[in-house]
């Protein structure tokens, strides 16, 4: 019999990934130079590269679009169907940033990729595949077309403004410079980078993540751990409701988790109260009938959640856990902060007073909700500002 061929472990995989990191050449000059490879720089460089721009991508990991593979639990939900402005935290920008064919140039632009898509529940947008890797692909094969020159593994340590000219410097898989007629800042955390250029840039922090919670006297949430559920969750602050959202419910161990809670995460601050309803709003006295004729919640609630809460509807309909902070931070969605966005020219997303520096993505100050809402940021602000770096 055949011995089956050993799985590559993951020392091995980053290894050959650095290997060949080291194996691309960079350029000591070019036309635009792009300062992160995710979901934003790569979008950035295929444009600029399309409109007949020499391009260099520096991504500090061993390789371009790994933050890709990361989103919607690896299926990528790469936009959605209906983007509205006020689900940003900066929507009057972001309207004007990408114009009422928001939506349609994102899909545009995956359509010239080759990539098929899937609408789901509140209109999210999924490769058809459903796997993460296959809108990755597309774009780095987009990109490779393009002629841009993707040189991953090389951190980018300083950037110096000459005259009508930039100079990066990197290091990493190889160091070096390159001097560039533009600069796109694409990546997210970097501080330092933009201060040294005189730009004001607030703290980044994550967003879109599970909360640590405490839990109301009487529920163990190691009891409710992974049972889920449909609810209305409100967001309270010293009792005036700061946000609701609607939608999947996780019980973890540590708190709460899922889509609904992800979005209050944008709004929450330690000591702030999470009211969940968990029959969403279903007329109370239906509720009360309906629970007198099962003799206990069964009929409304998941039976795990309905036993542990007492078969009380009134914790149903308001069931308040007390918000600690952010859960798991490292696993966060969405990096909220960055460049202020009162800076940069919303038509090109240039610098008002550093022109030739061009921003996208999450190195500007915006985040939006879950469901495709920031992935779809980082594409249309990249397209912008990969066009107008070109130019």
């Amino acid at each position: 019999m055949a011995r089956k061929a050993r799985r590559t472990s993951r020392s091995q995989t980053r290894e050959a990934a650095l290997a060949a990191a080291a194996a691309v050449r960079v350029p000591e000059r070019c036309d635009v130079c792009v300062i992160g490879g995710g979901a934003a720089g790569l979008v950035a460089a295929i444009a600029a590269a399309e409109d007949g721009a020499s391009v260099v991508v520096l991504e500090r990991s061993a390789e371009c679009g790994r933050t890709i593979l990361a989103t919607g639990n690896g299926r990528c939900n790469f936009s959605n169907a209906r983007l509205a402005w006020e689900r940003y935290n900066n929507p009057g920008f972001v309207e004007a940033v990408c114009g009422s064919g928001f939506g349609q140039d994102v899909l545009a632009f995956f359509e010239e990729c080759g990539l098929a898509w899937a609408e789901e529940e509140g209109g999210r947008l999924y490769p058809l595949s459903r796997q993460a890797a296959s809108v990755r692909e597309v774009v780095l094969s987009r990109a490779g077309r393009s002629g841009a020159v993707l040189a991953p593994a090389r951190e980018v340590t300083s950037i110096e403004r000459g005259e009508k000219i930039w100079r990066v410097t990197y290091d990493g898989a190889g160091s070096g410079s390159v001097i560039a007629r533009s600069v796109v800042l694409a990546v997210g955390g970097g501080e330092e980078l933009a201060r040294t250029l005189g730009l004001a840039c607030a703290p980044f922090e994550p967003v879109l993540c599970s909360l640590a919670c405490e839990a109301p006297e009487g529920v163990s949430l190691d009891a409710l751990d992974g049972r889920r559920a449909h609810a209305t969750a409100r967001l309270l602050r010293d009792d005036t409701e700061v946000a609701r959202e609607t939608g999947e419910v996780l019980f973890r161990p540590y708190g709460l988790s899922g889509i609904a809670v992800f979005d209050l995460s944008r709004f929450s601050r330690p000591g702030d109260v999470i009211a969940l309803d968990l029959t969403c709003g279903i007329d109370e006295a239906r509720a009360t009938r309906l629970v007198k004729q099962a003799g206990s919640c069964a009929g409304l609630l998941d039976p795990v959640i309905a036993r542990e809460l007492g078969d009380s509807l009134g914790a149903a309909r308001d069931l308040r856990f007390v918000v600690s902070g952010p859960a798991e931070p490292q696993r966060a969605q969405v990096t909220r902060g960055g460049l202020a966005t009162g800076q940069f020219d919303p038509a090109t997303l240039e610098a008002r007073d550093l022109p030739g520096l061009f921003a996208c993505g999450e190195a500007l100050n915006i985040d939006g909700a879950c469901g495709g809402f920031n992935l779809a940021w980082a594409w249309k602000s990249g397209l912008v500002a990969g066009r107008a770096a070109a130019q």
